[in-house]
């Protein structure tokens, strides 16, 4: 399986343009994985950062390299997926969950982007992979911690980072988009202290508190299904 068309022919499917763009520009090369990844390879990265090289817990597939775990959602092969949708994964993120396109709830061009948990249910985060991408920009400036992957790093170092990422990334991006992530951009980053809905709290860290990221997520790419959750089994 050497290209995006020998995935497409072969599971009769097309994928969006900007993924293809994407693709094109070499944005879904994370160079190779392995225990010496975050050593050897994510240094070099940094300058040019790759598509969500510093989004919140994603990892980015390359679609020829990870055909087998594309077939196996496809053809549900595994977690006993209704046969009415049709999910194609492009990445995953820590735990194991995939970030898939929808393409059963494709709109007018638009193909959602879902969650996929493997033990509970699909969420719907974006209409498109436009809106995906800068919901993960935002999401990834909540909480900058040693969990994120700006561990180690000094406020300085973490802008630098954040301005490369944009830059190699503002292509993909509505100029209203780029133009909110710089204004986010030139604060400083801040503690806070965040309420779930349940009434407990944590302190975070970040550029942008999560009712900030409420807010913009309802103002800038809202639509009919956002954030809908859903059964995905048989």
């Amino acid at each position: 399986m050497n290209t995006l068309q020998d995935l497409e022919e072969e599971y009769n499917f097309t994928y969006p343009a900007l993924y293809r763009q994407l693709y094109d520009d070499k944005m879904l090369d994370w160079g190779m994985e392995g225990n010496g990844w975050y050593t050897n390879v994510f240094p070099a990265l940094k300058e040019n950062p790759p598509l969500l090289l510093f989004g919140n817990d994603i990892e980015i597939w390359d679609p020829t390299a990870y055909h087998g775990g594309i077939r196996e959602i496809i053809n549900h092969e595994i977690y006993d997926i209704n046969p009415k949708y049709l999910m194609v994964p492009f990445a995953k993120n820590g735990a194991g969950d995939m970030y898939v396109f929808q393409f059963d709830m494709q709109v007018n061009g638009d193909i959602p982007i879902t969650f996929f948990r493997h033990d509970s249910d699909a969420e719907i985060l974006a209409k498109n992979l436009q809106d995906f991408i800068f919901r993960q920009l935002l999401e990834s400036l909540t909480e900058m911690d040693e969990y994120s992957m700006f561990e180690g790093d000094s406020e300085e170092e973490a802008k630098r980072h954040l301005n490369n990422q944009l830059n190699t990334h503002r292509k993909y991006l509505t100029p209203r988009q780029v133009g909110i992530l710089q204004d986010i951009y030139k604060r400083d980053i801040f503690k806070y202290i965040y309420k779930t809905p349940d009434g407990s709290e944590f302190e975070a860290e970040g550029l942008l508190t999560f009712d900030e990221l409420e807010k913009l997520i309802n103002q800038e790419i809202a639509f009919e299904k956002l954030n809908t959750r859903f059964d995905y089994r048989k």
